[in-house]
């Protein structure tokens, strides 16, 4: 019988969420549209197609795999790295003209958290140093007690490295975790950190594959406060 309570109630503990674990690209800003634009910017002025099939496996990588990809599309017929510095001149020069683009929901959410005491983790494959860019143009404060980079793990995602990562920063346990992502690679890694993992579709639509990965799918991050009050 203490067997069995031991049991009931490590159950009942995995079923309690105690953080949240945040992507940035795509989830919190509305990013990923001007990155893709930025590639395909890239490809005219160097001579190579890149489709959204392919746009789609380099969401959630961090440089390194997403280098590791072009070299397997490409061979030595592309430069990544002159691709990726005219995709982000790009990007970036949109971003001072027209500011940054929050995402529906995520400013009642993040005030949510802070106000009934869940704990908050940014887990994302950009460096630091943008996202410190980002969250300045964006004019909100970097307010997460655990902010994890993508120069900052071994393995990006769909590995659940950065996921791991920023639950042991958060002192929890991932299956306490509720992972908010956008695209098949971060839902994949949160999955396979054994956290809970929520969707908010962004230009990555659900598949059989990410519905069966996601405990719930949300059209937007106003929607994540429903499941919580739920817990």
């Amino acid at each position: 019988m203490p067997g069995q309570l031991q049991e009931m109630k490590k159950e009942r503990n995995n079923d309690v969420v105690k953080a949240a674990i945040f992507d940035m690209d795509g989830l919190m800003f509305d990013t990923e549209r001007l990155a893709s634009d930025g590639w395909k910017y890239a490809g005219e002025v160097l001579g190579f197609e890149i489709d959204d099939g392919k746009l789609s496996q380099t969401r959630g990588r961090n440089v390194a795999d997403a280098r590791s990809l072009f070299l397997k599309w490409y061979g030595d017929q592309v430069d990544y790295d002159e691709a990726r510095s005219l995709r982000c001149e790009y990007l970036n020069s949109r971003l001072r003209q027209y500011g940054m683009p929050i995402k529906e929901g995520l400013t009642e959410l993040l005030a949510y958290l802070k106000e009934k005491g869940y704990k908050r983790a940014l887990a994302t494959s950009t460096h630091r140093e943008t996202v410190e860019w980002y969250f300045e143009l964006a004019g909100l404060p970097l307010d997460f007690e655990a902010v994890v980079c993508g120069d900052e793990v071994e393995n990006s995602k769909p590995a659940p490295d950065v996921f791991l990562k920023a639950a042991k920063k958060l002192d929890t346990d991932p299956r306490m975790c509720l992972v908010l992502e956008d695209s098949p690679n971060g839902i994949r890694a949160g999955a396979s950190a054994g956290c809970k993992v929520v969707m908010v579709p962004d230009l990555d639509m659900p598949t059989e594959e990410t519905q069966k990965l996601c405990m719930k799918i949300c059209e937007n991050l106003r929607e994540v406060i429903e499941i919580l009050e739920a817990f």
